[in-house]
């Protein structure tokens, strides 16, 4: 499973431990983690059969799930194209009236009329069409919801590709890409707050629920997806805030090229004038010269008619 290899060497302990927890190992060693989930849909644990690789592990969760997927653009294409597909499927089981009560959550959360509709669009859009920040909001928001109802905290920096995400990583868009922990489930509770606090206290359910190999491969599938798009957008907006770096790294640059060039010119000034002064120094020093020796000229003459007028009144 190469493509998940990938994204292992990309994460953190803290981001792997979910994946540890969900599958029931020991360590997370990289290697492991791969052994267990080419097995984990294989009958008997994948005893005495070939391992799968990601491409057949995803096709397998997409033909459980009644889906089809587009495998043509790559397997990463396909990740996401499935990874979206199932929220959609629980997206749609909402009535209109749950539909609004999400959008009034979101409202809560501080979202805008645009995010909170690149959101309520989600069921209507593919995965090429899905905004940057739908897509990314999902895909936080699947992370808070897993790593928060199997009692794993990842580090608050994980989150901060987009600072919207904050408030609601755990929300209820969360809870529905949980696929089981739908609004519906919760009808008689009285709000998110009240449905997250049962769903904490009933760990036990949802280790029942993630017995079975397709729904824990399921689990596992979406927290892969989800953070490969949340590291994706992290790396994204590191290198768009190191090109900001770079244009005023720049700028500054070219200033201090103007400012050198100024400084250049004016030496070069500075130079010319001092040529100046020198040749001006070497026309007054020949000057001197010249009056030196006219001075040197008349003290000869004057001593030689003082002699003369000696000569003439002996």
């Amino acid at each position: 499973m190469k493509h998940i290899e990938t994204l292992l060497t990309e994460m953190t302990i803290e981001q792997k431990a979910p994946i540890v927890k969900i599958l029931g190992l020991k360590s997370n060693n990289n290697k492991l983690i791969n052994e267990k989930l080419s097995k984990i849909l294989l009958p008997v644990g994948g005893f005495l059969q070939t391992p799968l690789n990601y491409n057949q592990f995803v096709e397998k969760i997409a033909t459980a799930n009644n889906e089809k997927i587009d495998f043509s653009l790559g397997i990463a294409s396909a990740e996401k194209e499935l990874y979206l597909k199932l929220f959609q499927q629980e997206f749609e089981k909402l009535t209109e009236e749950e539909k609004d009560n999400i959008n009034k959550e979101l409202e809560k959360a501080g979202l805008d009329k645009t995010q909170i509709k690149s959101l309520s669009g989600i069921s209507a859009l593919g995965a090429a069409q899905l905004s940057g920040f739908g897509i990314y909001l999902l895909a936080s928001s699947t992370l808070g919801a897993i790593t928060s109802i199997i009692g794993i905290t990842l580090p608050f920096a994980f989150y901060t590709g987009m600072s919207s995400v904050i408030s609601f990583v755990i929300g209820p868009v969360g809870f529905l890409v949980m696929g089981v922990l739908v609004y519906r489930s919760f009808k008689n509770v009285k709000s998110w707050d009240e449905a997250f606090d049962l769903l904490k206290a009933s760990w036990n359910g949802i280790k029942t629920f993630a017995i079975g190999d397709t729904a824990r491969s399921a689990l596992v599938f979406k927290y892969f997806a989800a953070t490969r798009i949340v590291l994706t957008e992290n790396l994204r907006n590191q290198i768009k805030e190191n090109s900001s770096l770079i244009k005023i790294k720049k700028v500054n640059i070219s200033k201090i090229e103007i400012e050198i060039n100024h400084n250049e010119n004016e030496i070069d000034l500075l130079k010319v004038k001092i040529d100046n002064f020198k040749n001006r120094i070497k026309e007054k020093i020949n000057d001197k010269k010249l009056i030196a020796n006219d001075i040197l000229n008349s003290e000869n003459a004057s001593k030689l008619k003082l002699s003369k007028i000696e000569k003439l009144n002996k």
